[in-house]
């Protein structure tokens, strides 16, 4: 075949693979987009936990909405914990109060949040590399990523504080690649993604890493700002409420730590965002050495933020969201530091063009894992709608104490918690709470019902702290008091037992 005739081949087949390249992208757009529908129609159909968490968080907000009240002292009612900063508290309080159920109020502004991150992902990675189809890709990566789809629609704090902390890390971003006046911008959302979730440090700390080698100056005024500001506002805060805001977030967040979980959470890493980690281990040497430098210093920050909290008892996947959405960011900044698309579109034999399989691999595993997590939230909604209208008789509104491990059917039915038992367990096993009001007021008949995923008349059936509901001499009590009325099956072996007075 003559040069000329070849040269004209290869431009059309580059534009061809192009054009089937972005087709790509707009199939998977599509059906990101659905599947974000489908997990909103079934978010807002629910009327029952996704986790056992958004029904805590969910009944702290119902009681702040009633009584003003939010952190509680540890050794007195209601025995529970509001472990994290007041500002999701303070929003879903505000729904709540305009009419919303609680559930949906810490849905609808998770939703909300995960949109926007959505959007900065997209807008930080046109940033720094000015490519549109780059920036495509990385809003793709997030959206379509397994544990969004998990998480995006359930009522906890985690989405609302990484969407924060990706809007701080943005506006530095500006003012990195850009040199535009954006750090007052970054500041401001750095602490609002403190005041939503304490442990949101990985941003500021990256910002300021960033900052340092560059401008000394502006470098610790940013940390007077968000470091110094926001440690001023935390303390006024805690003086106002007696120290119950530090004792709340901070000593009863000290859960031991559990090799078990550790290893389960690196596993997790792995299956959910390994495609992530491949692409931005391949590009690390691309990314940082350029003007990308700080991506990576936010990539390890976070990284080291998860390993150092991810073993708590009591932690679930919500702690890898936002290493995660910083991997995205760095994997899409690399594949356009590798010239991914150039060569791919090209027809190159270069080994950068088999990027396109963890890419497509990585998008496809969200799509994997949907319907089964839509179908098992829904078969588990019926099952709880079932079990609620089981509880309700033996569960008022008003009347005397009821301890619950059951916390979906104290938000919908009592619209608060006497006692958190598995938080409540861990810090009387920690020596930080006294059982002994508790136990007194069991023997003394003062709760109306108990309902706990266990039977007391039977050893505890397993080791893990995680699992731990009641010291022994609570358990005796309720032995010595209380009767078993009903039981109540339940999906997974988590059954109800339903203890009333003896003498009622």
């Amino acid at each position: 075949m003559p040069t000329s005739i070849a040269n004209s081949i290869l431009p059309s087949r580059a534009a061809a693979t192009e054009i089937w390249f972005r087709r790509g992208l707009w199939a998977a757009s599509i059906l990101t987009a659905a599947a974000i529908l489908i997990s909103c129609g079934v978010m807002l159909w629910a009327r029952n936990e996704f986790s056992t968490a958004e029904s805590v968080v969910a009944a702290q907000s119902l009681m702040l909405e009633h009584s003003g009240t939010l952190y509680y002292d540890l050794n007195h009612y209601p025995y529970t914990v509001a472990g994290y900063m007041p500002i999701f508290y303070w929003l879903e309080a505000g729904l709540i109060r305009l009419g919303v159920p609680a559930f949906a109020s810490g849905r609808l502004i998770t939703m909300t949040a995960f949109l926007v991150l959505i959007g900065t992902c997209r807008r930080m990675v046109l940033l720094y590399t000015e490519d549109h189809i780059v920036a495509w890709i990385a809003a793709l990566l997030v959206a379509s990523s397994p544990l969004m789809f998990l998480w995006s629609v359930t009522g906890q704090v985690d989405i609302l504080a990484v969407s924060f902390a990706a809007l701080a890390f943005y506006h530095f971003s500006r003012y990195y690649v850009r040199g535009e006046p954006a750090l007052s911008w970054a500041a401001l959302f750095a602490l609002l993604a403190l005041f939503t979730k304490q442990t949101s440090i990985a941003a500021p700390a990256a910002i300021f890493l960033s900052l340092f080698p560059q401008d000394r100056k502006k470098a610790l005024l940013f940390a007077a700002v968000v470091g110094g500001g926001g440690g001023a506002l935390v303390l006024s805060l805690n003086a106002a409420l007696h120290g119950r805001l530090l004792q709340d977030t901070v000593q009863a967040n000290m859960n031991p730590l559990s090799w078990w979980k550790f290893e389960a959470q690196l596993q997790y890493v792995g299956m959910l965002s390994g495609c992530l980690l491949l692409m931005a281990v391949l590009s690390f040497r691309r990314l940082a050495g350029g003007r990308s430098r700080p991506l990576c210093l936010y990539a390890a920050c976070a990284a080291a933020v998860f390993l150092a909290t991810c073993g708590k008892v009591g932690s679930d996947t919500n702690y890898q969201l936002e290493m995660t959405v910083v991997l995205a960011v760095c994997a899409a900044v690399g594949l356009h530091l590798l010239d991914f698309l150039p060569l791919y579109f090209a027809g190159s034999k270069r080994w950068i063009t088999l990027l396109v399989l963890p890419l497509a691999i990585h998008i496809v595993n969200g799509y994997r894992v949907l319907p089964n997590l839509v179908t098992s939230r829904v078969a588990g909604e019926l099952v709880a709608r079932a079990q609620l209208e089981e509880l309700r008789p033996y569960v008022q509104p008003s009347g005397g104490l009821v301890l619950s491990s059951n916390y979906g059917s104290m938000v919908n039915l009592r619209q608060r918690l006497d006692v958190e038992p598995l938080i409540y367990g861990l810090l009387v096993h920690a020596g930080a709470v006294d059982p002994e009001p508790v136990r007194r007021d069991l023997i003394r008949g003062a709760f109306s019902a108990i309902i706990l995923e266990e039977d007391v008349s039977q050893p505890p059936q397993t080791p893990f702290l995680e699992f731990i509901i009641l010291p022994a001499s609570q358990r005796m009590a309720i032995r010595e008091h209380y009767r078993l009325v009903k039981h109540i099956s339940g999906p997974f072996e988590r059954d109800l037992f339903i203890y009333q007075p003896s003498g009622s």
